[in-house]
């Protein structure tokens, strides 16, 4: 398997942070929407839904953080 040398150029990497941008958003909105059944801000009897929005809450903010490792690797 032959393995590129060339570097993709600057519209990759536009492409690319407008694509981690998209991600940046869903993972944020999986975060709060996580944190706000997590919360019980609305009033829950199932403890199962409180704890499936801690998982969710932290999902997101895993997805995040390889997200924002991504950027770095395409920086490095």
């Amino acid at each position: 398997m032959k393995i590129a040398t060339k570097d993709p150029g600057d519209g990759h990497f536009a492409v690319s942070i407008v694509k981690s941008i998209f991600r940046f958003i869903a993972s944020g909105l999986l975060a709060v929407a996580g944190y706000n059944l997590w919360t019980g801000e609305i009033m829950y009897t199932d403890f199962f839904i409180t704890e499936v929005g801690f998982l969710m809450m932290l999902s997101g903010a895993m997805l995040f953080l390889a997200e924002v490792l991504g950027i770095v690797e395409e920086i490095v």
